[in-house]
C-alpha cells in the first residue's frame, strides 16, 4: 500500500503529519508552528488546515491523558 501525504503548506512542503509531529513535540500554537515549520509563512492559505489539524491533535493528546 502506498500513503500519499498530505500537503498542508504548499509553499514550505508541510504535511499534515509534520504537523501532528510537531504537535506531539510540544507545539501548541499556530505562531510555533511558524516558527517550527514555516506554516503560514508564505501565502497563509494553510492557515486554517494548519490550526485545525493542530488543535485536533492537541485534543487527542488531552484525551488520552485522561
Amino acid at each position: 500500500m502506498i500513503i500519499i501525504p498530505m500537503y498542508i503548506c504548499i509553499c514550505n512542503a508541510v504535511t499534515e503529519r509534520d504537523v501532528r509531529e510537531c504537535a506531539q513535540r510540544g507545539c501548541c500554537s499556530l505562531d510555533e508552528l511558524s516558527v517550527e515549520l514555516g506554516v503560514g509563512s508564505g501565502c497563509g492559505r494553510c492557515r486554517p488546515m494548519a490550526s485545525e489539524i493542530l488543535n485536533e491533535s492537541l485534543s487527542q493528546a488531552v484525551a488520552a491523558a485522561a
